[in-house]
C-alpha cells in the first residue's frame, strides 16, 4: 500500500537514492495494470441481453484474483519498491528486511480491503466488475469512470452507492493501524491511506475505460 512520505528519523543522514527501485517500477507496474486491464470483461453493453451476475462464488474469485494473481502481487511489488526508495516508513529500515516488511504490509492491506469489500459486496448483492460506459467522447467516458468509483451495479442491473469499496478502504486503511510504525497509527493517517485507496481504484478505473482504444490504436495495421 502506498503511504505518505514523512522526513527520515536519521537527522543528517540523506536516504540513498536507489535508480533501481524506479526501473523496477516502471517494468512491473505496466505490465501489471494491463494484466488487470485483460482480466476485465469486455463491454458487457455491446451483447444483446445484459451481462449475466456474478455469483457468490464468482465474486469469490474475482476478489482472490484481484487480490493474489500475479497482476496484484506485481503491483504490490512495485509499490513496495517505491515506498522503500522513499523510505516510507523509515522505522521499516532498508535492505530485503525493510522491503519485506513494506511488501507484507501491502499484501495485508489489500487483503484486508478485499475481504472487506467481498463480504459487503456478497450481503448487498453488488457486482465488483467495471462495466466501460455506453457513451461517447473523451469527457462523459471519462466521467463515467470517475464516478464508477462511488456507484456500484447491482446484481439485477441497477446502480448503488458503492458501500463495499468504500468499507473496505475505510476498514482496512484502520485494520492496518495496528501493525504500522508509532506516528503513522493515527486517525489522520489511516484517512489518507483510505484515500489513495479510493484514488488509485478511481485511477485503475479510468484505464480500464481507456485501455480497448489504446490496445486497438497500437496494433498494427
Amino acid at each position: 500500500m502506498w503511504t505518505f512520505p514523512r522526513p527520515s528519523a536519521r537527522a543528517g543522514r540523506r536516504t540513498p537514492r536507489r535508480w533501481w527501485v524506479i526501473f523496477l517500477f516502471l517494468l512491473v507496474c505496466p505490465p501489471a495494470l494491463l494484466a488487470q486491464a485483460d482480466a476485465e470483461p469486455s463491454n458487457p453493453f455491446s451483447q444483446v441481453s445484459p451481462p449475466t451476475p456474478l455469483t457468490v462464488g464468482g465474486k469469490l474469485r474475482f476478489y482472490l484474483k484481484a487480490t493474489y494473481g500475479p497482476g496484484a502481487l506485481a503491483s504490490k511489488a512495485a509499490s513496495s519498491g517505491l515506498n522503500q526508495w522513499l523510505d516510507s516508513p523509515d522505522e521499516w529500515g532498508q535492505g530485503m528486511k525493510g522491503y519485506r516488511r513494506r511488501y507484507a504490509s501491502a499484501v495485508g492491506h489489500s487483503t484486508i480491503n478485499n475481504s472487506i469489500r467481498f463480504g459487503i459486496g456478497a450481503a448487498l448483492r453488488e457486482d465488483p466488475r467495471y462495466f466501460p460506459s455506453e457513451r461517447k467522447g473523451f469527457l462523459p467516458r471519462m466521467g463515467h469512470a470517475l464516478a464508477s468509483t462511488f456507484v456500484t451495479r447491482t446484481d439485477s442491473g441497477g446502480r448503488a452507492f458503492a458501500v463495499s469499496r468504500f468499507g473496505g478502504a475505510f476498514g482496512s486503511a484502520f485494520i492496518s493501524n495496528s501493525w504500522r510504525p508509532a506516528g503513522e497509527d493515527t486517525t489522520n493517517h489511516a484517512l489518507g491511506r483510505a484515500g489513495i485507496t479510493l484514488a488509485l481504484g478511481a485511477g485503475m478505473n479510468v484505464f480500464r475505460e481507456f485501455w480497448p482504444d489504446m490496445r486497438r490504436v497500437s496494433r498494427p495495421r
